[in-house]
């Protein structure tokens, strides 16, 4: 799978607007969104080859209130592509949002 691809299934899965990494300053959309990005590549490697790409990923959902329905969304995307994250989550007090944070690896495209 393509970042690209990732993103275009993201958007379309939660019906959310979404970004890599994050919004411009003074360019992001109403509670709800996400964001998501790539924290490190560790690929598959033997015989000084790649063999498979492996990302990896964290999701960020913002909103304004404890929102389950939201949750649900993600979770059924990041299943759907056969993916089980570690979930946590956290207010940030200064923004007065709530953060749920999805980790996980994600194999991309050779």
């Amino acid at each position: 799978m393509k970042l690209s691809d990732f993103y275009k299934q993201l958007k379309n899965s939660t019906g959310l607007p979404s970004a890599y990494h994050h919004f411009e300053v003074g360019k992001a959309p109403a509670l709800p969104y996400t964001v998501y990005y790539v924290v490190e590549r560790d690929d598959i490697i033997a015989d000084d080859k790649s063999y498979f790409k492996v990302r990896s990923m964290t999701i960020e959902l913002y909103t304004d209130s404890k929102d389950e329905e939201l949750e649900a969304r993600v979770e059924i995307f990041l299943n759907g592509l056969g993916i089980v994250p570690v979930i946590s989550e956290q207010y940030i007090t200064d923004e007065k949002m709530y953060e749920v944070i999805y980790e996980f690896d994600l194999e991309m495209e050779n």
